[in-house]
């Protein structure tokens, strides 16, 4: 099956307004397609403002389509004549109502429903899915993670209450997500094969980077925790594999260009090499270098770090020439288009470190378009 581009016709993203599906649309918009945002309510300003805007920075165009992933049917008529589905929806088990059992639907149910209105369509090509390095991880192996791994590998090494089955997903979110991204993977890659398109899947480990809306700052999400640790609030210790949220998405776009993949490709999005593993320590100093004299918070508490999970972006360099951010780029930029936002309160010492500079020589690169020009209206 032949790759896609701009000129090909119409993509879909599905959990457009969400903070990978954002930069999955406008990474598409800035090289020229035409995407159609699904959305959960399109008519809600607050979370999709940030994807209208888009359309004023082209050269392509985003039209937004009200579709509850839950629903039946939803996608039937925004993937008419669509030759791309970039599928990022997902029930992530951090907001209100949700549990384990709807995280463990909203991933394989909700995707089995996308992919019969995806056959309906008969026009698509490529299929680009995005999974989680929960799909890839593997407590119970010690060596670097590759695209060849998988997270259910080594199941009678799990202590019963971590098995996968149906009676643990049910009380746990951790075993619900992972099992619902392996098993939406599988399907995805066999469903594409028996009805002639490709799908691919995307595996990403410690997502931070810009927020592109308000709405993007959200409880047990990673971009979140640097705004806590700013903000001066510590976290349990954790060990980081940070991956910026524009390299995922333009690993997508690049993933759906190219002709050298075939059904079935997985794609790690981590850490380019040890500059992206660091202790939540590590973090912590990082941030400090970045804004001097900002009381950073790190660990609150102390003990000993499991090194893991470690893997390094290898795929999407050599095969789709993706080119990542360095850390301390995407630590900054997470940093500052929180601050831009008014998501945390604004230190002296933030307001400094924007006005004179820093010794690591970076400038800010967060804001595609002048989002701190826009009205405190349009912002909300």
């Amino acid at each position: 099956m032949p790759s896609i581009g701009p000129n090909d016709g119409p993509v879909a993203v599905t959990g457009a307004a969400g903070y990978i599906g954002s930069h999955i649309v406008l990474t598409l918009v800035k090289h020229g397609y035409q995407v159609r945002a699904c959305v959960r309510d399109a008519s809600r300003l607050s979370n999709v403002a940030h994807l209208n805007l888009m359309n004023s920075i082209g050269p392509g165009s985003v039209s937004l389509h009200s579709c509850d992933m839950t629903i039946a049917g939803i996608y039937d008529e925004v993937f008419k004549g669509c030759v791309g589905i970039f599928h990022a929806a997902a029930e992530m088990g951090n907001l209100a109502g949700s549990t384990p059992q709807k995280v463990y639907d909203g991933g394989i149910l909700a995707t089995q429903m996308l992919m019969e209105s995806i056959k309906k369509a008969g026009t698509v090509k490529r299929l680009v899915y995005t999974s989680s390095f929960a799909a890839v991880s593997n407590p119970h192996n010690n060596e670097p993670f590759t695209e060849e791994s998988w997270a259910d590998m080594n199941q009678d090494m799990r202590p019963p209450e971590k098995a996968w089955t149906m009676e643990v997903v049910a009380k746990d979110r951790e075993i619900a997500y992972a099992m619902t991204k392996v098993d939406s993977e599988r399907f995805v890659y066999k469903e594409a094969q028996e009805n002639n398109f490709e799908a691919f899947g995307v595996c990403p480990c410690h997502v931070i980077g810009p927020l592109l809306s308000k709405t993007h700052m959200r409880p047990w999400t990673w971009q979140t925790r640097v705004g806590d640790m700013m903000a001066g609030y510590g976290h349990p210790r954790m060990f980081w594999n940070i991956t910026d949220v524009r390299d995922v998405a333009e690993a997508q776009r690049l993933i759906a260009e190219c002709s050298e993949n075939s059904n079935g490709d997985r794609y790690n999005l981590c850490a380019k090499d040890e500059s992206g593993t660091l202790t939540q320590p590590e973090v912590q100093a990082h941030l400090q270098k970045l804004y001097p004299g900002v009381g950073v918070a790190g660990n609150w508490r102390d003990g000993n770090f499991r090194q893991g999970p470690i893997a390094f972006l290898q795929k999407a360099i050599t095969q789709l020439g993706l080119k990542p951010h360095t850390v301390e780029q995407t630590l900054k930029d997470n940093v500052d288009s929180i601050v831009a936002w008014g998501l945390i309160e604004t230190r002296e010492g933030v307001e400094n470190w924007q006005r004179e500079g820093n010794d690591l020589g970076l400038s800010s690169k967060w804001s595609p378009y002048e989002y701190p020009a826009l009205s405190p209206a349009q912002r909300e």
